[in-house]
């Protein structure tokens, strides 16, 4: 327990970070082997049972329900009058601890933050949490398990800290499904609003292992693009890959910024992540192939992915990117497309749409016309294959130490409920923008952060399995929360799944980071002329040999004991 009433903020080196992450499964792997890891029972696969889909609490004024159940609502409005979804305090007045990560500077001791305070009235208990930085996350999250006294609200996100699978499996946390699964969940009315997709691909063998943070099924694919550059270009937008070439070629040669100077290009950066609508354009696998007969084939063995090598590394070529697109950060590339420098960047839609309410760009005369998705086509015509995510980002867990206290897990889940509470509800209101008059205000109906850094960093601990994310709420002009749905609804029409979403390797555990920054070298390399296109050949074999060959085999004996699903 902590006792100096401080939000604590794990603080470690970047590189002690970055080198954690290069070697994360040479040290930790086995940490579930450790006090954490041994408290509970080992997992053994089970058939799902989901949580019971239940209605919104209430209907709101401006809410716009999409018939696809895989896309979320919008809301093009923000209710005045906040409606509560939890009528009692979730918590019996103890101590809860959480570990959590944050996006935020540290935030200020309890007795000098009225928002902590706050919460504290709210659930009726000591809150009293642990939060790392993102960078940390990898190191943090091994050493709280190793260590053997996780916190009771415990955040796990698999894909950043692969090794924390072994201890989860390992018996390191609570089976949450007979608590949440079918009818189990109305008791905990929030938690069952959260979509049935989101608990399905956040099970792990076919248990519930923790409440997730839930994000949209199609997530990315579509970078903002200057549109206004498009207009001043006489530039239509694109129906095939030679009709992209060009545009963004375009964007790099044909001064679209009119200040005469060679200051402008298509893109900052040059990786697989950001190239991803080039990926989805030439209908490359997500991540993996399910084939006719149960077989698997990975994205880089495709002929499409490939072909998209050999168009990034024209565009290269070409000058479309940036010319330092190899080594940019994701703060400098956002520096470059501020400065009305760059034609496309990101490709989160309701990330790319949300960010016009507060950021200005240099050039643009109406940020809401101007700036908006590029939906790319297909190759040769059609529509793209968009990704499917996982929908969640990470889940939140509780420790096995607690499984036997039935009445500590419930308060838990109560405390999660609390943190589940939709959009325009006074709990979701609190949550997210804090206390009124305080962490913000409400201008022109549109609730707006305090300019005050001290009292924004009060709210450095509400990262939690909020839903914020799989709800629309775009501020500025009221279309703008309807046209980001419209823009998912087109995208979650034309994805398609991982087939290896919620299925588990161990070799992908241990050696999965390893790989991934083969991938990146490789990738960037052939991109960018360091490398020959035939490179990928040599990508292939070192992949398969280096623990390729045999996740294949791990995910393939999965599915065949899945059935094939």
């Amino acid at each position: 327990m902590h006792d100096d009433g401080r939000l604590h903020t794990q603080q470690y080196s970047r590189r002690q970070a970055l080198g954690l992450a290069a070697g994360i499964a040479g040290s930790a792997v086995v940490a579930g082997c450790g006090g954490g890891g041994s408290a509970g029972t080992p997992v053994k696969k089970k058939a799902l049972q989901l949580p019971s889909l239940l209605p919104a609490a209430v209907k709101l004024p401006g809410e716009v329900d999409s018939a696809n159940p895989n896309v979320p609502p919008a809301f093009t409005e923000y209710p005045r009058t906040p409606y509560k979804t939890v009528t009692e305090p979730p918590g019996r007045g103890g101590t809860i601890t959480s570990f959590q990560i944050t996006y935020s500077a540290p935030p200020p001791p309890l007795s000098k933050n009225r928002w902590w305070q706050q919460l504290n009235k709210n659930l009726n208990v000591d809150y009293k949490p642990t939060l790392s930085p993102d960078a940390n996350l990898p190191e943090k999250t091994q050493a709280l398990i190793a260590g053997g006294d996780m916190p009771d609200i415990f955040y796990l996100n698999l894909p950043k800290v692969p090794a924390a699978y072994t201890s989860l499996l390992q018996g390191a946390f609570t089976d949450l499904t007979p608590y949440l699964a079918g009818d189990a969940v109305k008791d905990y009315p929030n938690l069952g609003r959260i979509p049935s997709y989101v608990w399905r691909n956040s099970a792990i063998q076919g248990g519930i292992w923790g409440v997730p943070h839930a994000e949209p099924l199609v997530n990315s694919g579509s970078p903002m693009c200057r549109m206004d550059w498009l207009k001043k270009l006489g530039i239509s937008l694109p129906k095939n890959s030679d009709d992209l070439f060009a545009l963004m070629v375009a964007f790099a040669k044909e001064d679209p910024d009119g200040d005469g100077r060679a200051n402008t290009w298509a893109m900052a950066t040059v990786n697989s992540g950001d190239c991803q609508f080039i990926l989805s354009m030439y209908h490359v696998p997500n991540n993996w192939k399910l084939n006719s007969a149960g077989s698997l084939t990975k994205d880089i063995e495709t002929d499409e992915y490939e072909a998209v090598l050999e168009y990034v590394n024209k565009l290269w070529k070409a000058g479309a990117f940036h010319p330092n697109s190899a080594g940019n950060t994701w703060e400098q590339k956002q520096a470059i497309w501020y400065n009305g420098q760059l034609g496309l960047n990101g490709g989160n839609i309701p990330a790319g749409m949300g960010d016009r309410s507060f950021n200005a760009m240099k050039g643009v005369k109406n940020i809401f016309t101007d700036v908006l998705p590029l939906v790319p086509p297909g190759k040769d015509g059609g529509n793209a294959n968009f990704y499917q995510t996982s929908g969640t980002f990470g889940i939140f867990c509780i420790p096995a130490k607690l499984s036997k206290n039935k009445d500590k897990v419930k308060e838990l889940l109560r405390i999660m409920n609390y943190f589940a509470a939709p959009f325009g509800s006074a709990e979701q209101t609190f949550l997210a923008y804090g206390i009124e008059g305080w962490n913000f205000s409400y201008k022109n109906g549109i609730p707006t952060s305090s300019s005050n850094a001290t009292r924004q960093a009060e709210m450095a601990g509400n990262y939690i399995n909020s839903p914020r994310e799989i709800e629309l709420y775009v501020p500025g002009p009221p279309n703008q929360s309807k046209e980001t749905q419209d823009y998912l609804t087109q995208t979650t029409a034309n994805s398609i799944p991982d087939p290896t979403i919620n299925l588990v390797s161990q070799t992908q555990v241990s050696k999965g980071p390893a790989l991934d920054q083969m991938a990146t070298d490789y990738f960037t390399g052939i991109a960018t002329g360091r490398k020959p296109l035939s490179a990928i050949k040599e990508w292939r074999q070192q992949w398969s040999q280096q623990g390729g060959e045999q996740i294949r085999k791990e995910y393939e004996q999965a599915l065949h004991k899945n059935g094939g699903k």
